[in-house]
């Protein structure tokens, strides 16, 4: 046999250094102690439990997701991954469909039927979203190295870790330890959750008192009188159960007790509260802020030192009087808070939505602050905080026009286009959850954080005129951005598309470019023209990236996003003929989801808005419709729609519901 070559050799080498992680035996064990052997990392994974695909997404392996649940909705890294339907065991049909060659089960799903029939497909793990803090991150470890990635999940842990111990290290100077329960709303009822709960876990990390005294493992309904011997400090809850919790406490006797008279309540993304997963430290860091505001911002209990973390630098090359850009890292009020700094090569002129014009401008940026210090910036005081951060950056104010937002700078979306030797820049920061408004149709009640900012930078020079112009051209193209990607006001959104959210600023640089300034940067101008695509593809990213906000998102989160969920739909006087039947809920969410219904109901969703508007005014044709649509749900002739959907809903929509409710209560069992 001949020698190899040296480079057969190298080749070799090569090849085995790639194999030795993919293929090597991993070993891991999963909640329920079952021992679990794949011969190389997970490359399609069915992830049917939400707490994994959220620890999936934080290791940055979201291209291994072949599919997952109707409830995953809150990462921008699923976008485009296909829903293969609620939280459930996958039929035979998702199997083929999805190829798995893992799947990921809740402890609640995986009875032995279940998992005997999946094994035959795919390894099964079975990983849940209770506590304590150990099983939470076991599932962090566990994920890493079944998917390859024992050095971020290292991270994730470190991070959460790190989050717990300045949180303990800050209620550690409190002088009283408050009194917190986690409220939970159904049927128009409370409940609290009983002792050693995930909840209540959450409260000690965070530093609070849980309720002490009621059993062990189950859900509390909780009355009038409960309530009132509880005597809560604070009262948190899942986001989505705001309107069901709002509407009993502002009836009976729950009005009179003092953690509801004294506005006691806070709502926090579900995601957060419901799921023992990756994001523990950081929910608990928010949770304690919200807890002991004035105390966290005393400047005798900061416990680590004030300073510059890490920068990361940003290319801007084709803007010739930028200098340099760069994504500052800080610590503050003991938490990292991020500022997108532009440092220009000569003072320049600027205006500034937030400042009016400005006059010798050396620096220009967007900071961005995280949830854990809202509550403290508005004890402090905004002009004090805002005298931190500069006095941090190392900024003079009388230099700088700064934005400010509660959106991650990790999410900043940064679009250049360039054409005819002009180009454009856009950075844009964006957040439209909370804050989003219709502007013409709601009202001027300040909400929760939620900002669009955007800097916009031109190689070409602009006059003042032509900045102020570039105003008008960036707020069209962020308003059709919003429009294209059907984005929701945050008060109206049955009814009303958003135009903004309310807070948002816009920086333009005037002068500083090549060339005789430019007046004009409206629509028939190329310039008004780059302004525009740079902006509406910024602002498009920007929301995918802070809020996962991109086309084609399914029908079911688009109704979330109207304040509607899938098992709470129909409530008219006909609705028993439905929910009644077994598994209906899941029945309603698969049709919303893969199935003519799903078309048709989005079309409803268009049209209500045109009615809206008085661009249409019939709905002849689409009854008619309705009709089919139930009769292909049914498999049988419909000839009159059930009155199932709630009577509150746009009429378009009402009919869509009730042609699905009333199909699937026609429909034969199999």
């Amino acid at each position: 046999m001949r020698a190899k070559t040296a480079t057969q050799c190298v080749i070799i080498f090569f090849l085995l250094s790639l194999a030795a992680p993919v293929f090597g035996a991993l070993t891991v064990t999963d909640d329920l102690g079952r021992q679990l052997r794949l011969s190389r990392t997970a490359r399609r994974v069915l992830s049917m439990s939400p707490a994994a695909t959220e620890i999936i997404c934080a290791l940055g392996a979201e291209s291994a997701l072949a599919a997952v649940t109707t409830e995953d909705e809150y990462f921008h890294g699923i976008i485009g991954v296909p829903v293969a339907g609620p939280p459930g065991v996958p039929d035979e049909t998702k199997l083929k469909k999805y190829r798995p060659d893992l799947i990921i089960l809740d402890p609640a799903l995986a009875t032995q039927a279940a998992l005997t029939t999946l094994t035959n497909w795919a390894p099964v793990l079975v990983l849940g979203s209770g506590g304590p803090l150990t099983a939470a991150e076991s599932r962090v470890e566990t994920l890493g190295v079944l998917l390859g990635r024992k050095k971020e999940a290292a991270a994730v842990l470190n991070e959460s870790r790190e989050l717990l111990a300045t949180v303990a290290l800050k209620t550690a100077k409190v002088e009283k330890r408050l009194a917190v329960i986690r409220l939970h709303g159904q049927n128009g009822r409370l409940y609290v959750a009983g002792a050693g709960s995930w909840s209540n876990l959450l409260v000690e990390l965070a530093g609070g008192s849980a309720p002490i005294g009621l059993p062990s493992g189950q859900m509390v309904e909780l009355s009038p009188a409960l309530l009132s011997d509880l005597n809560p400090d604070l009262m948190f809850a899942c986001g989505r159960d705001h309107k069901s919790i709002d509407r009993v406490l502002s009836s009976g006797s729950f009005k009179k007790i003092p953690a509801v008279k004294n506005s006691r309540l806070r709502y926090f993304p579900c995601a957060l509260t419901d799921r023992a997963a990756a994001h523990v430290g950081y929910f608990a860091a928010w949770l304690a802020s919200t807890m002991y505001p004035v105390d966290f911002g005393k400047p005798e209990n900061l416990v680590h030192p004030q300073g510059i973390l890490q920068e990361r630098e940003l290319k801007l090359d084709q803007l010739p009087f930028v200098t340099r850009a760069r994504v500052v890292y800080a610590r503050q009020s003991d938490f990292v808070q991020k500022s997108l700094l532009i440092d220009l090569a000569a003072p320049l002129s600027v205006i500034s939505t937030s400042d009016g014009p400005l006059d010798g401008v050396k620096v220009i940026g967007n900071c961005s602050s995280p949830p854990m210090v809202w509550d403290i910036q508005h004890q402090g005081g905004w002009e004090a905080d805002l005298e931190a951060r500069y006095k941090l950056l190392g900024l003079d104010q009388k230099s700088s026009a700064l934005m400010f937002t509660g959106a991650d700078m990790d999410n900043l979306a940064v679009k250049t286009v360039t054409e005819s030797s002009m180009t454009v820049t856009a950075l844009v920061t964006a957040g439209a959850e909370s804050n989003a408004v219709r502007t013409s149709r709601d009202v001027g009640a300040y909400v929760q954080p939620g900002t669009i900012n955007i800097i916009v930078l031109t190689s070409r020079s602009l006059s003042e005129a032509g900045a102020a112009r570039a105003l008008i051209t960036i707020t069209e193209a962020k308003t059709a951005a919003l429009w294209d990607l059907g984005i929701r006001s945050s008060q109206t959104p049955l009814t009303n598309p958003a135009t903004g959210t309310g807070t948002d600023s816009i920086i333009v640089v005037s002068g500083g470019g090549r060339g005789q300034p430019i007046d004009y940067t409206g629509g028939h101008a190329k310039i008004g023209e780059l302004i525009a695509s740079a902006v509406h593809g910024a602002v498009t990213e920007a929301l995918a990236k802070g809020n996962g906000k991109a086309p084609g998102r399914n029908l079911l989160i688009r109704l979330r996003e109207r304040g509607l969920y899938h098992d709470e739909l129909f409530t008219g006087p006909a609705a028993d003929l439905l929910t009644k039947i077994p598994g209906w809920a899941d029945q309603v969410a698969l049709v919303l989801l893969d199935s003519p219904a799903a078309g048709f109901t989005q079309n409803a969703l268009a049209l209500d808005d045109a009615l809206i508007m008085q661009q249409a005014d019939d709905l002849t044709t689409f009854r008619s419709q309705s009709l089919e649509v139930a009769s292909q749900i049914a498999q049988t002739k419909v000839t009159a729609l059930f009155d199932l959907a709630a009577p509150s809903l746009p009429p378009a929509l009402k009919l869509a519901l009730d042609s699905v409710g009333t199909g699937l209560a026609l429909k034969k069992p199999n």
